[in-house]
């Protein structure tokens, strides 16, 4: 059994779409984001006990105790420091 003309186009056309698509990130690669805003440069750490978060920006660490489950009420703030140099202990504040 020879295959219709029908067939041979729309394998050609999935053939061609599939090279598309596997070049696309060669052709069009996605450029990175940088976060702006007040979070920009906070990063977030959590323990089950704590959420702690850190600026990268000022060095500074705080952190919050987590909500129980059956609470809505969010973390309080437990403890604030600022990391001033690698190796040495937080200046708590």
């Amino acid at each position: 059994m020879k295959p219709d003309l029908y067939t041979k186009i729309v394998l050609s056309v999935i053939a061609v779409m599939l090279v598309v698509i596997g070049c696309k990130p060669t052709i069009n690669p996605q450029t990175a984001v940088k976060a702006e805003g007040q979070f920009a440069g906070v990063q977030l750490s959590a323990t089950p006990a704590l959420l702690i978060f850190f600026d990268s920006r000022t060095g500074e660490i705080h952190e919050y105790n987590q909500p129980s489950p059956d609470s809505s009420v969010g973390g309080k703030l437990y403890s604030k420091g600022r990391l001033t140099k690698l190796g040495e202990p937080l200046a708590k504040e």
